[in-house]
């Protein structure tokens, strides 16, 4: 038996060499653990491993990871995800910076989520994402990932779903329900005529203008504002619900737990968001490296299929072997979120009516000061621990 055991194990890696392009693909994606860049600094490291020359800039690699609804809808090249991993070489330490899809850069006149979808309309969306998003956080990014939702549900159901521990409860009542987006919820369009009169009291323009009336005949005058708009299409919108502690997600509920946007209990921000996102990645990243899925042939060939079909690279195949050896090295991860401490909500007015978070300056020195420090405070923390004084750590 023992000689039979061995064959099939010979045979098992043999087909996962085969597969090596999906492991590769799922390493880099892993780095961050994947889905669901990039300017500074002076020096440039040139580490070589395994005779490979590897993009590495200040002892760091730095990769950008994009999730986007997909699709042929509107808006399907937006990123909900924007996330940058940046991995040390010295202590194999990395962190996850996630930007706000709702960050305004001036220079594009755009939030943060439009960026990918611009550079595709110039033939170079991982491009113009990996400079401008570099520049949002300091860091020079090398590498780039786009995934579309699909896959990422997909992926996570090739793995078997993912355990995920969720900090505290919370329930969101207006998650999108794909496909309905349109749907009228038993409303009417019309176009009427206003008089002055009828209009103020409406509070709307008077003249002609396309109106909704309700089943009672009643017109729903605001029902373009989100959050009227959840009020009158309750058909468009399914009721999410996370209990806190340790849960099991397929491919579906991992996806709505990472886009879920009006969670209640604190839940209802781009920044506890990227956080959920932070945790689905993590998992996916530890799930897809046991020897659980590395040892499965279909597992990995499910992989395969998915990221086939979904993703968008700039990794050359040899570097993204040297990524996955770099993930087996990872020791800690940590999380660095762009939140209220470094960006704010300005009058939507402003902003043609937009929800928006901004930078206190423009060129984004005090985000990129956040980085460094939070950054820094990652790579000295063993050095200033007892543990690591004494060696025990």
């Amino acid at each position: 038996m023992r000689p039979l055991k061995l064959k099939r194990l010979k045979a098992t890696k043999k087909v996962v060499n085969k597969l090596l392009p999906v492991i590769l693909i799922v390493a880099a994606f892993t780095l961050v653990a994947v889905f669901l860049t990039t300017l500074s600094g002076s020096s440039v490291i040139s580490y070589i491993i395994s005779g490979n020359q590897f993009k590495f800039v200040n002892g760091r690699v730095n990769i950008l990871l994009l999730g986007i609804a997909g699709g042929a809808h509107d808006g399907a090249s937006l990123t909900d995800t924007i996330l940058v991993v940046s991995y040390h070489l010295k202590t194999n330490k990395v962190s996850l910076i996630s930007i706000p899809r709702d960050l305004w850069l001036p220079a594009f006149s755009s939030k943060s989520n439009a960026i990918y979808e611009i550079g595709m309309l110039q033939k170079n969306g991982l491009g113009l994402a990996k400079t401008v998003m570099g520049n949002v956080v300091g860091l020079p990014v090398q590498y780039a990932i786009r995934l579309d939702f699909r896959g990422f549900v997909q992926a996570v159901d090739a793995v078997s779903g993912l355990d995920v521990r969720v900090d505290k409860s919370f329930d969101d009542y207006n998650y999108p329900i794909a496909g309905k987006e349109n749907d009228l919820c038993g409303y009417q369009e019309k176009e009427m005529d206003f008089s002055q009169e009828e209009a103020q009291k409406l509070n709307i323009t008077p003249g002609k203008q396309k109106v909704l009336i309700a089943p009672d005949g009643s017109i729903a005058t605001d029902s373009a504002k989100e959050d009227k708009g959840a009020k009158y299409f309750t058909c468009r919108y399914e009721h999410l619900s996370f209990t806190a502690g340790v849960i099991h997600l397929d491919g579906d509920n991992a996806l709505k737990f990472v886009r879920s946007r009006h969670g209640t209990n604190g839940e209802g921000s781009d920044f506890s968001r990227s956080k959920r996102q932070q945790k689905v990645l993590e998992a996916f990243r530890s799930k897809v490296l046991s020897f659980e899925t590395l040892s499965d042939v279909s597992k990995i060939s499910e992989l395969l299929k998915s990221f086939g079909k979904s993703i968008d690279t700039d990794i050359p195949i040899k570097d993204v072997a040297e990524l996955y050896k770099l993930s087996r090295k990872m020791v800690k991860i940590s999380d660095i979120v762009l939140d209220d401490s470094v960006l704010y909500h300005p009058q939507a007015s402003d902003y043609g009516g937009a929800y928006v978070l901004i930078s206190r300056d423009d060129n984004f020195e005090s985000l990129q000061q956040y980085v460094r420090t939070e950054l820094l405070k990652l790579i000295n923390e063993n050095e200033a621990s007892p543990s690591a004084r004494t060696g025990n750590n």
